[in-house]
């Protein structure tokens, strides 16, 4: 029998399930502390929805279509919260919605992009405010920083500037998409390739050449922004717009955002605003961690009638390979050990004890000596160890070990616990 996994896809030992779930629950903490709140979506979308014209046809080819073709699994979680909205006419604005959950991408398997993946999105439904993209951002900044990613950029533009920036070299309207998708690869690409693909397109070699030098430039935020006003036609709004969310995003306390011309995210539902959270390695840069955008057009492909949205998403399953395992192999703090058969309901009572306090209990249901469970719960990192033996039960106390120290005292119950939690709060 052939036990690999499907390409793409992952097993979790213990130790790295122990880090997801404390990832999700500190995204969940920060989601619901920025005042949003939870809805769920089947994984299962119908193609209709999945096809719309929302992925754009360099998307929907890595669409997970389930036999029949009639359904598909979901691509991300922003997709099925517009069809959310447009199915729930009586949902009040502006809808705060966060969800957390599985997404599936037929994409070619590589570091830090997997098939099956865990995100995390928020999104703000029915305010065109900018005020919408800060919060967003911050709220996102806030749970990659606590989480323990420090080396990060926030990279920043609009898709309505870029636009402006193609017409201002003459660019076909038509070509826009496409020319965009080429442009938000140069991270991924080269120069001379990109150059390569645009041209193909039918753009001059002359042009493609200026324009790349144009949004690959290294300039400060303010040196963009005066050019973007004094050089790219109908663009004073936009740039004032960037201004505006960069110094929002100051007075949040966030200050590692760079203006990125070439930025505008592979999805073709975005409208305006977009950005991504990018970290580096050795100076090189890894594969987006945290991104997002504002998509005003996205739900009226399921109603007559278009509501602006704005959402940001976090790659969970990247954050959790750049923070590896913890250092917990379990979430037990102390290991209840019996010895003796005869000894064993009074190991339960304590151990029972032990949960009524809220202190996270594993216990021996094996008939193994003293040595064999000391070494099961040293091989969990268990800190503690509390031994039932005959002596413990006579005089109604028991043996704790401190598993790190070796220490080990014969004390009640009530000064157990306490010792336990004590340890939790210094913790």
């Amino acid at each position: 029998m052939d036990l690999s996994l499907p390409r793409g896809t992952s097993d979790l030992r213990p130790e790295n399930s122990i880090q997801l779930k404390k990832l999700l629950s500190e995204a969940e903490r920060i989601f619901r502390l920025y005042g949003f709140f939870p809805i769920e979506t089947p994984s299962i979308e119908l193609t209709e929805t999945l096809m719309a014209k929302a992925y754009g046809d360099e998307n929907a080819k890595d669409i997970y279509l389930i036999e029949g073709k009639k359904e598909g699994l979901r691509y991300d979680l922003t997709v099925p919260l517009a069809r959310f909205v447009a199915s729930n006419k009586d949902i009040v604005l502006p809808f705060k919605r966060y969800q957390i959950g599985k997404v599936w991408r037929m994409d070619e398997p590589q570091k830090m992009r997997e098939r099956e993946f865990y995100q995390a999105d928020i999104d703000i439904v029915g305010n065109t405010e900018i005020t919408a993209e800060a919060e967003l951002i911050s709220a996102t900044h806030k749970i990659i920083t606590s989480v323990g990613i420090k080396n990060f950029d926030i990279l920043i533009n609009s898709r309505v500037l870029l636009a402006n920036i193609l017409l201002s070299f003459e660019i076909d309207l038509k070509l826009h998409v496409s020319i965009m998708r080429i442009i938000d690869k140069l991270d991924k690409i080269s120069y001379t390739e990109a150059r390569t693909q645009i041209i193909s397109k039918g753009v001059p070699d002359n042009t493609a050449e200026k324009l790349l030098e144009l949004i690959t430039s290294e300039k400060s935020n303010e040196n963009w922004i005066a050019l973007f006003k004094s050089q790219v036609k109908n663009t004073s709004g936009e740039a004032e717009m960037l201004s505006e969310v960069l110094s929002l995003l100051e007075t949040y306390g966030i200050k590692n955002v760079k203006i990125t011309p070439s930025l505008s995210r592979g999805m073709d539902y975005y409208t305006g605003l977009v950005w991504e959270f990018v970290v580096y390695e050795n100076k090189k840069r890894l594969p987006t961690i945290a991104s997002g955008g504002r998509y005003d057009k996205l739900i009226g492909l399921y109603i007559r009638k278009d509501i602006p949205a704005v959402g940001s998403s976090i790659g969970v399953t990247r954050v959790l390979e750049l923070l590896g395992s913890s250092a917990n192999k379990t979430y037990a703090e102390v290991f209840v050990s019996c010895i003796g058969k005869e000894n064993l309901t009074y190991a339960v009572s304590i151990a029972s004890e032990l949960r009524n306090n809220a202190i996270k209990t594993d216990m021996s249901l094996l008939s193994k000596g003293v040595s064999k469970q000391l070494d099961y719960a040293n091989s969990l990192k268990i800190p503690f160890v509390i031994i039932i033996g005959n002596k413990e039960k006579q005089q109604n106390k028991a043996t704790i070990k401190n598993m790190v120290t070796g220490t080990e005292e014969l004390l009640d119950i009530n000064s157990i616990i306490k010792i336990l939690k004590n340890k939790k709060i210094q913790e």
